[in-house]
């Protein structure tokens, strides 16, 4: 009876040890073998204690678990809070041209996003200030005076006086525009996922802001082009439409601005005895002032042929009052040349490019005899005098002729210029004058100009 006892006991054994050893792969743990009672309590003890353990970790790392999960979700939940901000900022930007209509609509979204006790938005734009805040005064004051002595972004995520704040520049490559500023004060610590959002939210009112710019610019320049184009249409109704009609002389002219309005001028006036005064001048500068100060020559022109035809008095009242009525640094190159019906022609070059005259197959120049209008106020000026015969060919031109260049950065150059004159004299005078143009146009290969490219040829027929 004891040996089966003994037996029954060592198979309820085996079956207990077998179980205890299923019971113990399930925590990694593995069971000694056993050959006895003892040796079988001793191992479940030990199985006992290993699970004890186990459950504790389990407990500790479910709570880390937790705590990581409860972390990650706070941090997803505030990204889902920016990302709604910046969507809703999004359209409401888009809902507006005027970006200083939506600074409240703005901190109204960054408060959602961003717990703030105070904030503030302050930009300039056209010369106006406008500015928006929400929350606490004094923190409000105090975030703009440390906002205005920075350039960059600021972060601090907690502080004594203010709590955390942020402090985001509104600049761009366009502009410098104010800023946007916020306080935590000390209810909670600035994260860098506010800062994230801070300056997402400053880049989207920035974008708004830059485009505000650029359209006003957009505005502004067609406006100024149509202004400008009105003003070429002027002067160009300055210049000469018609030329004088006779048996001694074949003239043409032609400008053309290196921008919308120039400094170029040219004239031809018939006088009573049957002589033609002419006059080509290069105005310095470029542009509206130039285009004003050949408007205001045209008139002393005109008025003052209409006194005297004395080409020396006349320089000399030019020089002396276009250095009176304008500022220093501006003057007039001009050639100023009467030719009467007998072929004899008078010539007084202020400052200005040669005068080339062809006569037969040959040149001849008429240098400067003088100083720039405006120069010096009481300039002496000498008159030159050339006899011309039946076919002679008188060319005047601004330096935007000989200096226009191309891609390469040639210019056309004296030398191109002498030889076109050369090889086309015969040609009828508006066809010269207007080739002379083209070839210019030509060779500059659409380059932008520096300069008028003006034109003024007579032909004496005899």
């Amino acid at each position: 009876m004891s040996e089966r006892n003994d037996e029954l006991c060592k198979e309820c054994l085996d079956i207990f040890l077998s179980k205890l050893e299923g019971f113990a792969k399930l925590f990694s743990f593995e069971i000694a073998k056993c050959q006895s009672f003892e040796e079988v309590l001793s191992e479940f003890e030990r199985l006992k204690s290993h699970v004890e353990r186990w459950m504790n970790d389990l407990q500790v790392n479910n709570l880390a678990l937790q705590q990581l999960i409860d972390a990650q979700l706070e941090e997803l939940s505030t990204a889902y809070e920016g990302l709604s901000a910046l969507f809703e900022i999004n359209k409401i930007i888009s809902s507006v041209n005027e970006p200083w209509l939506i600074l409240g609509s703005v901190l109204r979204v960054l408060k959602n996003a961003v717990n703030y006790v105070a904030a503030v938005i302050s930009i300039k734009l056209n010369d106006e200030d406008y500015s928006e805040h929400q929350g606490d005064t004094r923190a409000i004051e105090k975030l703009v005076e440390i906002a205005k002595t920075t350039s960059e972004t600021v972060f601090v995520d907690s502080n004594g006086e203010l709590g955390g704040y942020i402090i985001v520049p509104l600049a761009s490559e366009i502009g410098s525009y104010g800023f946007i500023a916020l306080s935590s004060g000390n209810q909670k610590m600035l994260t860098a996922g506010d800062k994230k959002i801070t300056e997402a939210i400053a880049q989207l009112l920035l974008s708004a802001i830059d485009r505000y710019i650029m359209l006003q610019r957009e505005i502004e320049k067609k406006r100024l082009e149509e202004q400008l184009a009105i003003a070429r249409g002027i002067q160009q109704g300055l210049l000469p439409s018609k030329f004088p009609s006779s048996l001694h002389f074949e003239v043409y002219g032609k400008s053309v601005p290196a921008v919308q309005v120039g400094g170029d001028y040219y004239d031809v006036l018939e006088m009573d005895d049957g002589s033609i005064m002419c006059c080509l001048a290069d105005v310095s500068g470029k542009g509206l002032p130039a285009a004003l100060i050949m408007s205001s020559f045209r008139t002393m022109f005109r008025l003052s042929v209409a006194i005297t035809h004395d080409l020396a008095s006349l320089a000399r009242q030019f020089d002396k009052m276009i250095s009176s009525d304008f500022e220093v640094g501006r003057f007039i190159t001009a050639v100023i040349f009467k030719i009467s019906p007998d072929g004899l022609m008078e010539v007084v070059n202020a400052g200005h490019d040669p005068i080339y005259v062809v006569k037969g197959g040959y040149l001849t120049k008429i240098e400067s005899t003088g100083t720039p209008f405006g120069i010096l106020g009481d300039g002496f000026y000498e008159v030159e005098k050339v006899q011309l015969s039946s076919g002679d060919l008188v060319v005047t031109y601004t330096d935007g002729v000989v200096e226009a260049r191309n891609v390469k950065e040639a210019e056309f150059g004296f030398q191109r210029f002498e030889e076109f004159i050369l090889r086309n004299r015969y040609l009828k005078i508006q066809d010269f004058v207007e080739k002379l143009i083209d070839s210019v146009m030509e060779f500059s290969q659409g380059m932008p100009q520096h300069d008028d490219t003006t034109a003024l040829v007579v032909r004496y027929v005899g």
